[in-house]
């Protein structure tokens, strides 16, 4: 396989910036009041160094800067402060540490996330991307400010999608005040990792500012074989063209490696006398693929924003990205579960090359408006993206009656591309949402969207060539929210809202056309509060989405069709607790709590069973650091633990009552110790107790895997 440059910036940067160009030509040409003498700037709020702590005092996943408070659906901010205490380098174990998310492996760089049983969107700097929240397409976690996740449907922001939430990926921005930062970290399993951050102005006017991030990552894995290379460069500028005007440009890239990448164990082939598979009781360190397997990818990113602020508060802002990426796989895996009595097991191999372009833009306006002696809030939106996905693959030998462990007959086959698909996703969208004040206690949130939607696909050579095929569609589909927000005094404030998202479907009726797309409904109240004069969030949610419209065979079909009906209906309900920030003058903490059932009311075959069945019931997520005071004797010193615990669930992949997996509960810690103002040293121990244990499940043949043993991290930070 040919491998791309890492700094070679995609084929449609050039395209990016001349619209960015464009754009603040026009806004700027466009004002309407004299500009003002160029010695005058207003505010540039990123001037201040980031905010530190747990607590998000603002969040942008609606477009506005509000704070959780005034946002009537549940919401979670990991930090950078968070991040780094908890030394995190990657998306997975971003999301392993906020409410309500469940982690479930596909692979060593592949993992699925479900919130309230469903896979939640992504918006990368609120840019929406269809489809596009799998670890393998995200970056290394050093661009990135925080990480919001809005749990429930998020239809009026991202358009087609599941009903879980959106999780918006927020970059970090060129400040103007200079600053630098560096991390060095070493751990098991020969982990080496190494990140520089720095940034400042760039002319006296302080006009311009540029910040560059560069991360490295060598490390092997607690399976045996498997190896993992990894680096990334993001370089940012953002330049003030005129008062009031803000443009920004970031190219980021990345390269991916992974030799022996794994899919994770079998389980016995002969499920016992309760219909379970057993699971494997080997060490956690057993691998069971050929060390000549590969996986890569290789990323990058355009993306840019243009900043317009108006007269009377109001901003218009335009943004777009753009990510390329390349994927390559070739390895081997287990298709049978491995016989009790003889120890064997069969294999198959592959082979593919895929490429993914991703493009998205998003006109936004927002600002206060005055009607009936209050002020008000509005926000206009226009978004658009493209997806377009592009591959070939082949199947190799496969090896039956393989000893369990024994790698050397799996020699490495050639493989020949026989296959090529391409499809081709568009969707757009136009949005309003008014905050209406009804009171100065009592807010009242509308919003609207309507949506275009389709998707087409077609084979490629090596395939025989066929003619662009129609698939999911929606045009003019709506979606919407309704939020009631009620300030009890300073520190509570009670929620109410209903909101709600759609998916395409494809099946047939009987009496012609397809379905009508499935709708996910969902009722949430909750109390939202900031506690310990502001230094601690809290919030308390209940929910209920109905998910309707699914495709329901139809009792009507003939003997030789398949005919459906609007009619299956999913139910996820729950409710949620989450604590984030300093109750402590030295204490920062995040903790949550999570408690959802989810059940069939309408199918077929289900009805009144379990849908999400690998989603836990229970779920409990804590994390606390704490600084010691100057004046003791333990001064410098840092201490921080944390304790990661679900309920039993079931498989990943379907095999309902047939492959189950206990609760578990793991705990971690860490201890630092801040040498000097600008350098701190720490030590990050995970699963203290080394507790031996399944973290996920998936079928007899395949993705069962252990969660991760003891690990030691020892890591210096330097900032200045």
């Amino acid at each position: 396989m040919d491998r791309p440059h890492h700094l070679r910036a995609a084929a449609a940067a050039p395209f990016t910036l001349a619209l960015l160009a464009l754009a603040a030509r026009s806004v700027c040409a466009q004002e309407a009041e004299p500009r003002p003498s160029s010695s005058v700037l207003p505010e540039i709020v990123v001037s201040a160094p980031a905010a530190s702590g747990y607590k998000a005092e603002r969040i942008e996943l609606g477009k506005q800067a509000l704070t959780p408070r005034e946002t009537p659906q549940s919401v979670s901010v990991l930090t950078r402060q968070q991040m780094d205490d908890q030394d995190m380098a990657t998306m997975t174990e971003a999301m392993q540490q906020l409410t309500g998310v469940s982690v479930i492996a596909n692979d060593t760089m592949n993992n699925q996330y479900y919130v309230r049983g469903y896979t939640p969107g992504v918006m990368y700097d609120g840019v929406s991307s269809y489809n596009g929240f799998t670890p393998s397409h995200q970056f290394d976690l050093a661009i990135y400010e925080r990480i919001e996740l809005l749990r429930g449907p998020a239809g009026l922001l991202r358009g087609v999608g599941e009903p879980g939430g959106v999780v918006n990926l927020v970059k970090k921005r060129a400040l103007a005040e200079p600053a630098f930062g560096a991390d060095l970290s070493v751990g098991s399993w020969n982990a080496l990792r190494a990140t520089g951050d720095a940034t400042g102005a760039l002319n006296a006017a302080k006009t311009l500012r540029g910040r560059v991030v560069v991360s490295r990552e060598n490390r092997d894995y607690f399976y045996d074989h498997t190896h993992g290379d990894k680096w990334l460069a993001m370089g940012v500028l953002e330049w003030d063209l005129a008062p009031g005007t803000t443009l920004s440009i970031s190219q980021t890239g990345q390269d991916h490696d992974v030799r022996a990448p794994w899919s994770g164990l079998p389980a016995s082939s002969v499920a016992d006398a309760s219909g379970h598979y057993p699971l494997l009781d080997v060490s956690p360190g057993t691998f069971n693929a050929p060390d000549w397997g590969r996986m890569s990818y290789h990323t990058d990113e355009t993306a840019g924003w243009i900043e317009q602020r108006l007269a009377g508060g109001w901003k218009l802002k335009l943004a777009l990205n753009q990510r390329q990426q390349r994927q390559y796989y070739k390895y081997a895996y287990t298709y049978s579960g491995v016989d009790p009595v003889a120890g064997t097991l069969d294999y198959a191999s592959f082979r593919g090359d895929y490429h993914y372009t991703r493009e998205g833009a998003d006109l936004s306006a927002s600002g206060p408006f005055e009607l009936l002696g209050r002020k008000h809030e509005a926000l206009l939106g226009l978004d658009a993206e493209r997806y377009l996905s592009s591959g070939v693959s082949g199947r190799g030998t496969t090896w039956t009656g393989v000893v369990f462990g024994d790698l050397d007959t799996l020699a490495e086959p050639d493989i020949a591309y026989t296959s090529g698909s391409e499809s081709l996703t568009h969707q757009r969208g136009l949005l309003a949402q008014l905050r209406w004040s009804l009171a100065d206690t009592l807010t009242l949130v509308t919003g609207v969207r309507v949506s275009d939607f389709a998707q087409r696909s077609r084979s490629i050579a090596p395939s025989a060539l066929r003619a662009w095929k129609d698939g999911a569609e929606a045009n003019g589909e709506p979606s919407y929210n309704l939020g009631l927000v009620y300030e009890l005094d300073t520190r509570w404030s009670l929620y109410g809202s209903v909101a709600d998202i759609f998916v395409p479907q494809t099946q047939s009726k009987l009496d012609g056309g397809t379905l009508d797309p499935r709708v996910g409904r969902q009722r949430e109240v909750g109390a939202k509060g900031d506690l310990f004069e502001g230094r601690l969030g809290a919030s308390l949610a209940y929910f209920d989405i109905r998910d309707t419209g699914r495709a329901y065979a139809d009792p009507d079909s003939p003997a030789d069709s398949s005919y459906y009906l609007n009619a299956g209906k999913v139910q996820s309900k729950g409710w949620e607790a989450e604590l984030s920030g300093r109750p402590l003058p030295r204490l920062d903490l995040s903790a949550g709590y999570t408690h959802v059932t989810t059940r069939y009311l309408k199918d077929r075959v289900n009805t009144g069973l379990v849908y999400a069945i690998a989603t836990p019931k229970h779920q409990l997520k804590l994390w606390g650091n704490y600084r010691f005071a100057p004046d003791t004797a333990l001064q410098g010193w840092q201490l921080g633990l944390g304790l990661q615990a679900q309920s039993a669930v079931q498989s990943s992949r379907g095999w309902r009552d047939e492959v189950v997996n206990g609760g578990w509960a793991v705990l971690n810690a860490r201890v630092g110790y801040e040498i000097s103002p600008r350098w701190q040293a720490s030590l990050l121990v995970g699963n203290v107790f080394d507790r031996q244990y399944y973290a996920s499940v998936g079928t007899p043949n395949i993705y069962n895997f252990y969660g991760e043993p003891r690990s030691l991290q020892l890591s210096l930070k330097a900032r200045y």
